[in-house]
């Protein structure tokens, strides 16, 4: 017993910071639980929304009995149940103007038509004079 009270009054510091690393893992341990539950959490309700958008949304809207939305929400605690709206068909759009590739063909030969150099110098060009004439060559 003399042994383990003369242990503590050396080594008290070290046992301080061994208490106190242990309690920092703890904390750790704890918050990374909490995060990695928040991402799981955020993952179902994510894929949730993916699944309704893919699969044929019409179809599962249309089931709307007490069981089927009891199976849903057996199957993660995290479901959200989705709302009973009616989808809106987006209007085609309507080409009234050139395509896209007959754009990008007369930008590219605008592109090509300007002069590479003009008459005024380029930014390097002038930054290359200017250090060259404060260096003295």
């Amino acid at each position: 017993m003399t042994e383990l009270a003369a242990f503590d009054q050396v080594n008290w510091l070290a046992l301080a910071s061994l208490l106190i690393q242990v309690g920092f893992l703890a904390a750790g341990v704890w918050f990374g639980r909490n995060v990695l539950r928040a991402m799981r959490a955020f993952q179902e309700q994510v894929g949730a929304i993916l699944k309704l958008s893919i699969t044929g949304v019409t179809g599962e809207r249309q089931l709307s009995s007490i069981s089927a939305r009891q199976s849903h929400a057996e199957d993660s605690p995290y479901w959200i149940a989705p709302a009973q709206t009616e989808t809106i068909d987006l209007p085609e759009p309507i080409e009234s103007g050139p395509s896209r590739l007959a754009v990008a063909r007369h930008k590219l030969f605008l592109w090509l038509r300007t002069p590479m150099r003009g008459a005024a110098m380029g930014p390097w060009r002038q930054i290359t004079t200017w250090l060259r004439a404060t260096a003295g060559s």
